[in-house]
């Protein structure tokens, strides 16, 4: 019985690593495996550390099996990367969010979006994300929903409204 707050904020090892010391957070960490402890062994992302914090959850006696079991269960997607042209890669995410705040026929209702990190765009079962790579000519996107069937239901819908919209850039930039 813990008492717990999660943030969101970007991605990134400084951005992870800036945002525990910010906020003087316990834990900091991301999807793609940066772990940072505040304390005991501040600001270092070592996943050996991690593994000796984790055994020595199971030495005291917490039921690793038993907490897992109470996340919920979900289905997640690797991250999908669309190549794109440099220049226009920011432009795509912006034209999409433009085309998001309208009224969009066909596309699955959503409640929000969040812009820290490009558009985590909050579904009733899940969520994608589509942002643009800070060191690559890609749109990154990504997937999570409470059944297969409905992340790819998520997926199909995003990736034809990227499409119609770098169709439309591309159109315009011939």
């Amino acid at each position: 019985n813990h008492k717990t707050k999660t943030i969101m904020d970007k991605t990134g090892y400084s951005n992870l690593r800036l945002k525990l010391k910010e906020l003087n957070a316990d834990l900091a960490a991301e999807v793609s495996g940066h772990i940072f402890f505040n304390d005991r062994y501040y600001g270092f992302d070592d996943a050996i550390y991690a593994t000796f914090r984790v055994i020595e959850l199971l030495y005291l006696g917490i039921n690793l099996d038993k907490e897992l079991d109470k996340l919920p269960k979900v289905y997640t997607s690797s991250n999908i990367e669309i190549d794109v042209n440099e220049n226009n890669k920011f432009l795509i995410v912006e034209e999409i969010e433009n085309k998001l705040t309208k009224f969009k026929r066909g596309f699955p209702i959503f409640k929000d979006i969040l812009k820290i990190d490009g558009l985590r765009i909050n579904f009733e079962y899940g969520w994608a994300l589509i942002r643009a790579s800070n060191t690559n000519p890609l749109i990154m996107t990504k997937y999570e929903a409470t059944t297969y069937a409905t992340a790819m239901t998520y997926k199909k819908a995003v990736e034809n409204l990227i499409n119609e919209v770098i169709n439309e850039i591309n159109s315009t930039t011939n």
